[in-house]
């Protein structure tokens, strides 16, 4: 089953160059994955915040993902950088519409 999975975190003001790039990177490498489906970073109109939503082939993949060394490099590199622990939230479709 697909997994699909919401991140939101903010960046301290004086690192907020530093984590997108290491965002970018990060979404790069996630995206040569064999179990990656999209990995797509974005940002809001209304906060400075940083955005990611991924899907995964199934939850083996998810797992894997949180295994790689450029996923585990980029929490080592920006934990100083952020104000607070990155929101994960892991979501199971219910009623999904998937489009081929």
């Amino acid at each position: 089953m697909t997994v699909h999975v919401f991140a939101s975190l903010q960046s301290k003001p004086e690192y907020r160059i530093n984590v997108e790039k290491a965002l970018q990177a990060l979404v790069k490498a996630t995206r040569t994955e064999s179990g990656n489906i999209s990995y797509d970073l974005f940002v809001s109109d209304t906060d400075s915040g940083f955005y990611l939503i991924e899907s995964y082939r199934d939850e083996a993949a998810f797992k894997a993902h949180k295994l790689t060394e450029h996923y585990l490099g980029y929490r080592e590199k920006t934990t100083d950088w952020l104000l607070e622990p990155t929101m994960v939230k892991v979501l199971y479709p219910l009623n999904a519409n998937h489009k081929k």
